[in-house]
């Protein structure tokens, strides 16, 4: 078989329209195209052929990881989840599910082009909650999404948080005009519960709370 065509689609122009011997065969993202050397006149035997058209699913996959990516960052385990989603839905409908393989393929290319870095994913994730919760709610965030011990350890011991007890503070703030006329003890309770709920480690909470407690 010779490529005999390679045609831009029309609704997304890093993908192409691939034609073997004057007909239709597959579509191929930019990736693929320059990995095969996919050519006009170049011929294909049926082993690569089974192979490229292997590639093809993930090429087709990738797309949707662009489109996750633009929303945000994904931790190794999110995607993961993602695709064991995807491919039960697909088992659902009666088509072929996504096999591991593929998925570690996957995987491996948004590792090369830097799209997936759980060291940076927890990093990033750590900046941004740290604005509204303390280290025990990030923490077992990031384990939710499937980062190690390691690298939480290895996070927090190298950067930590900054700031945490102005943090605390603040958002304690916002809900002292509403319990300022709590009795002592209810206030004590309700601040307590708000701080370590949002993540603030107890010796931390039990100096903002008895702070304000002087205050009343």
């Amino acid at each position: 078989m010779k490529i005999t065509s390679v045609e831009p689609q029309k609704k997304n122009r890093k993908r192409f329209n691939i034609f073997l011997d004057g007909t239709f065969a597959f579509g191929a993202d930019e990736d693929l195209v320059v990995d095969h050397r996919l050519v006009i006149g170049k011929e294909i035997n049926p082993p690569d052929l089974e192979k490229i058209l292997k590639e093809t699913e993930v090429g087709k996959l990738m797309e949707r990881m662009y489109g996750l990516f633009n929303i945000r960052a994904r931790s190794e385990k999110e995607i993961k989840d993602y695709f064991r989603m995807l491919s039960f839905k697909r088992k659902v409908k009666g088509d072929e599910e996504i096999s591991n393989m593929v998925v570690d393929n996957i995987i491996e290319k948004l590792i090369k082009k830097s799209m997936v870095d759980d060291l940076i994913f927890a990093r990033s994730w750590m900046e941004a909650r740290s604005k509204k919760y303390g280290i025990n709610r990030i923490k077992q965030e990031l384990y939710k999404k499937g980062i190690n011990r390691e690298i939480i350890d290895q996070l927090f011991g190298e950067e930590g948080l900054e700031n945490v007890e102005g943090v605390a503070q603040k958002l304690l703030d916002k809900k002292i005009e509403r319990w300022k006329n709590l009795k002592p003890m209810e206030f004590k309770k309700k601040a307590y519960d708000f701080l370590l709920r949002r993540g603030f480690e107890y010796e931390l909470v039990k100096g903002i709370v008895e702070k304000e407690l002087k205050k009343r």
